[in-house]
């Protein structure tokens, strides 16, 4: 199949996956067959209302972390040359969200607001698992990387737990934040993540044919005038605060950085300069499609956004831990 009809085949999915993110929904006046109309023609309805005020902001919420943790994975997976590599299996996701939770218990120590707490949590998650690692200075242990991603990550996350056995009104916010329940998405977090999805996006495609040289070995590397080390540390940087955005934004949402760079490799190919793209469409519709379920699992009521995420990834993540064991 040519390549520029996989991608028309891409986007129509994706596509498909917002109307019906913005179709489905307990009011019976909202429909496929009229949220297409309600979009554009301001009837003063009730029905436009939940469309455009409740509903538009959630979708657009949800595409845009998918864009954004979609990219991380596929950084992440290409700088460390590990197909188990992700923004949630290096414990970055899990920093990010320990970083939030600092900034709501103790708001007396923050500074800056919680967007910036989140990245800085996940860039400092980050760098401890890659100096377990040994990423920081000599060789990248793969191994040694993953456990080191895990036992960050439950680190950080039991660290966040705790503050479920503080006060009532704080242990409900950070519960409901940490299922990653994005029912009440409101447009202003929409600029921001719309900025870093397009940086991510820029530099993404700025160092893709960089990710190609790394998939070589650090010695082809070296040969062909790309520093491993420099780069690492730039692709994991631009991982993390792609991952630090999401978070703050929506919660600790698990595995979609895992799980679109292998479907688009199988469709797509190795060459990142095609998998950038890919690989950010896909991650909009992965997660569109999780909204999705969510609200169809327990109609009219609705599942948190992350649970059907984890439900959606913690398989494939068993599957692919399986399958690099028996190429190994």
């Amino acid at each position: 199949m040519p390549l520029i009809l996989r991608f028309v085949f891409l986007t129509a999915a994706v596509l498909a996956c917002a109307l019906l993110s913005l179709a489905i929904g307990p009011r019976s006046d909202v429909s496929l067959a009229n949220v297409v109309q309600l979009l554009l023609v301001d009837d003063g309805s009730l029905a436009r209302s939940a469309v455009v005020d409740l509903r538009l902001p959630r979708t657009l919420v949800a595409g845009l972390i998918g864009i954004n943790l979609a990219l991380a994975g596929l950084a992440l997976q290409a700088v460390t040359r590990n197909p188990l590599a992700s923004e949630s299996v290096l414990g970055i996701n899990q920093g990010a969200a320990l970083g939030v939770a600092i900034g709501l218990v103790v708001p007396a120590l923050v500074v800056v607001n919680p967007g910036v707490m989140a990245i800085l949590g996940a860039i400092l998650a980050g760098m401890v698992t890659f100096g377990i690692a040994g990423g920081l200075g000599g060789r990248l242990d793969s191994m040694r990387l993953v456990l080191a991603g895990v036992t960050v990550g439950a680190f950080s996350f039991a660290l966040v737990r705790f503050t479920f056995t503080l006060e009532d009104n704080l242990a409900r916010t950070m519960l409901t934040w940490t299922a990653a329940d994005i029912s009440a998405a409101r447009l202003d977090q929409l600029l921001p993540l719309v900025g870093w999805a397009l940086c991510g996006l820029v530099a993404s495609m700025a160092m893709a044919h960089s990710f190609n040289i790394l998939a070589l070995g650090d010695g082809a590397s070296h040969g062909l005038g790309v520093d491993p080390r420099r780069r690492r540390f730039a692709g994991a940087m631009l991982a993390a605060i792609l991952t630090g955005a999401s978070v703050a934004a929506a919660g600790p949402v698990m595995f979609v950085g895992l799980v679109m760079p292998h479907f688009c490799r199988l469709w797509f190919g190795p060459d990142h300069r095609v998998l950038v793209p890919a690989v950010a469409l896909g991650g909009a519709g992965l997660v569109l499609a999780a909204d999705v379920i969510s609200k169809l699992v327990r109609f009219p009521y609705e599942t948190p956004l992350g649970i059907i995420c984890a439900l959606i990834g913690a398989p494939y993540f068993l599957y692919a831990t399986l399958r690099a064991r028996s190429m190994a």
